[in-house]
């Protein structure tokens, strides 16, 4: 008693596969997991010399690190709005306060940083590259936005 199936009439057609975004991933959060491994193994952070905490980038430029450690979190906060789900950003954010107001770094904060950033990077390494791309772009218009009306323009 087997039935009959109808044709199908709607074409096969695969999706694109998309290749995760590990490297992409990495050439983000590396520069951030480094000075956490720096503070966790020496208790210190590279300065420039006013004492303004500082990161090498994968360009081999240092950067401010209190700035890039901001604009990652609003990257994954404005991920986190997209897509309806929660990232635990909480030791991230303090970790932009003790650097940015260049006070001590609490050891709650590092212990939250080590099952943060596992879950940091597999949001990231697993998301869609073009919704990446464009989480990038309204993250650097906001900083945009932020740095003017910093200088009153």
């Amino acid at each position: 008693m087997t039935h009959a199936r109808k044709p199908r009439r709607k074409q096969y057609r695969p999706r694109a596969i998309r290749a995760p975004m590990l490297v992409a991933t990495d050439l983000v959060l590396r520069p951030l997991e480094a000075i956490i491994d720096q503070i966790n193994q020496d208790g210190t952070v590279h300065t420039d010399a006013r004492g303004i905490p500082q990161f090498r980038a994968g360009d081999g430029k240092w950067y401010e690190s209190a700035g890039a450690i901001e604009g990652v979190i609003w990257h994954f906060e404005m991920w986190c709005t997209r897509h309806d789900r929660a990232l635990p950003l909480e030791p991230l954010r303090e970790l932009h306060i003790a650097l940015k107001y260049l006070v001590p770094i609490r050891a709650e904060t590092m212990a939250g940083l080590a099952t943060t950033m596992p879950a940091l990077r597999r949001a990231m390494a697993t998301a869609d590259p073009d919704d990446q791309t464009d989480l990038l772009l309204q993250t650097q218009i906001r900083a945009e936005l932020d740095a003017a009306r910093a200088t009153g323009a």
